[in-house]
């Protein structure tokens, strides 16, 4: 029978708690020392992004990430054979250690900043003379805009708005810094979102990073919404080629 991999880890002789993951089958370490994978039981050759699928999946790695370092596999991981594993994880044993240095005792957190008003391009321009400025000169009284003169005012706000984004970011990240161990960006999702970041936080260092969070978002405007959610697994700061397990 196949096996669900849900991570790799380093071997260990703790015992993990009892968890049902995918297929309601239970989840257990399969070990090549010095690694391990976590894993269960799969009789498909393809499981399926179903709510049901995902939340088993997440429900285990949450668990295993609480208290173990892990490189989580992208989902759907399932390999035929524990064989087929085993030769996996003493193939690939120095990169994977050496991604698990870099997570050790570490979990990953998300942080998404967003404009919550009802209209980013008028904010903008209101909080940014220059961009006012070209605004009232392509749209003066008496002068219909080209086509030419639209786009370069949308150029313009574009350039604006990546700036704001920029400096916003940086100001955050310099903030938090020193309470966490390295971050990401990711890609924007709306145009009125400012920053998505994936940050990779010392496990025993939450609180910490928690009250450095509220210290960034008392020094910028209240109309930036910061959403924090984690932790997770690293994820973002894993780089494994799942079709070779």
């Amino acid at each position: 029978m196949g096996l669900y991999v849900y991570a790799v880890g380093k071997a260990s002789e703790t015992e993990l708690p009892p968890l049902q993951g995918v297929l309601d089958r239970p989840a257990y370490r399969l070990e090549a020392a010095p690694l391990c994978a976590i894993v269960s039981e799969c009789p498909l050759k393809n499981v399926r992004a179903e709510r049901k699928h995902i939340a088993a999946a997440q429900r285990v790695l949450s668990a295993v990430n609480a208290k173990f370092d892990l490189l989580p596999m992208t989902f759907g991981t399932v390999t035929e054979s524990e064989e087929d594993l085993r030769r996996f994880l003493i193939d690939n044993c120095a990169k994977l250690l050496s991604q698990l240095e870099r997570v050790s005792g570490s979990v990953e957190m998300a942080l998404r900043l967003s404009l919550d008003v009802p209209d980013p391009v008028a904010y903008l321009v209101a909080r940014t003379p220059a961009l006012k400025a070209a605004r009232d000169r392509t749209f003066r009284p008496r002068h219909k805009p080209s086509h030419d003169d639209k786009i370069r005012l949308g150029q313009q706000f574009d350039q604006a708005f990546a700036y704001y984004r920029e400096t916003l970011t940086a100001q955050v990240l310099a903030t938090i810094g020193d309470s966490c161990l390295e971050s990401i960006e990711l890609p924007i999702r709306d145009e009125k979102q400012i920053a998505n970041l994936a940050i990779l936080v010392p496990r025993a260092g939450l609180e910490t990073f928690g009250a450095a969070i509220s210290t960034a978002a008392a020094q910028i405007d209240d109309v930036v919404v910061f959403n924090l959610s984690g932790p997770w697994p690293p994820h973002n700061f894993v780089e494994i080629n799942a079709d070779a397990a």
